[in-house]
């Protein structure tokens, strides 16, 4: 079952996108990732996380992303929107001038992945999460932004953060992890994430073979009910890779199957805002936390895994 099956409306009324993104109240169903402490992957090093964490079931839409957009960008000094997210591969249009912008999404692209993003507007969604929407804070919570720290991409989650942009621990693990002795693989972990070590060419939009973002949900979930970790658009972690770089995972609508494997390790520039780039964001349970988890709607859409996978 996909999230479309539940139509529009219901997926609004799950994750808290009012009718109108200007009032800025949304929420980001997420699903319990468990066993802490498990062991990486042996093949790559990756997918151990120490601590039991959340992370969204969906990538980030355009109308959460609209709703941010509405709530910190009448005046947009920070490069939050970019103008291809107008265009036939993004899907929220500005109006106005600065100072009293406004944005919208285009029709039927409101539940696509938000794409067309830096890594750094993405941390700044995840602080305006963090500090409770509305007019809460971009620039401090789950990171400390500043020009000099930015430029020099040295800036990691603070301690204590709500929600932060995925690690790439935390997207791996999501992705690929399946203990041997819950029915995974024998080494724990998955190839690609619709358990399996095999290309299987109905369970994500790869390859171009939609040419185009679609809706988040329009394929079966994972072993960990999240949506979309192959496919769609690639996602934006916290990792750090050389000078200028952040890690990306998951390959996109446009990227061919070795893309979507756990062993492809893939990064941009953290300044790159481009058409097969969105982003996931994660949540720490604790007191005073925001998140909300998804109880029944998109919780209950558990999967049945097919025989012999």
């Amino acid at each position: 079952m996909s999230l479309n099956c539940i139509g529009v409306a219901a997926f609004a009324a799950v994750t808290g996108v009012a009718a109108s993104v200007a009032t800025a109240v949304i929420t980001i169903p997420t699903v319990p990732i468990g066993n802490p402490g498990n062991a990486a992957d042996p093949t790559t090093g990756y997918g151990s996380v120490a601590y039991t964490y959340n992370i969204g079931q969906t990538e980030v839409t355009n109308a959460q992303y609209a709703a941010f957009l509405n709530a910190k960008a009448a005046s947009d000094p920070f490069g939050l929107y970019n103008e291809g997210m107008a265009g036939s591969f993004g899907g929220i249009t500005r109006a106005g001038a600065d100072g009293s912008y406004t944005y919208s999404t285009v029709s039927n692209r409101a539940n696509n992945p938000v794409n067309f993003v830096s890594f750094w507007d993405a941390a700044r969604f995840a602080n305006w999460l963090h500090n409770g929407q509305g007019s809460g804070d971009t620039e401090t919570g789950a990171y400390t932004l500043t020009p000099g720290s930015i430029a020099a991409n040295t800036i990691t989650r603070n301690a204590g953060s709500q929600w932060a942009v995925t690690s790439e621990n935390e997207w791996y693990k999501a992705a690929y992890y399946e203990p041997a002795s819950a029915g995974g693989d024998i080494d724990d972990y998955w190839l690609y994430s619709w358990a399996s070590n095999s290309v299987v060419w109905s369970e994500a939009n790869f390859s171009y073979m939609v040419g185009n973002t679609t809706p988040v949900g329009s394929y079966r979930p994972n072993l960990h009910n999240t949506f979309d970790m192959s496919g769609n658009v690639s996602e934006w972690n916290e990792a750090i890779i050389n000078v200028f770089g952040r890690g990306i995972r998951g390959g996109a609508y446009d990227s061919f199957d070795f893309f979507l494997r756990a062993d492809f390790r893939d990064y941009m520039s953290a300044t790159n805002e481009l058409s097969f780039i969105g982003f996931r964001v994660s949540q720490i349970p604790g007191p005073g936390s925001v998140a909300l988890l998804a109880i029944g709607g998109l919780g209950a859409l558990r999967r049945r895994r097919s025989a012999g996978r």
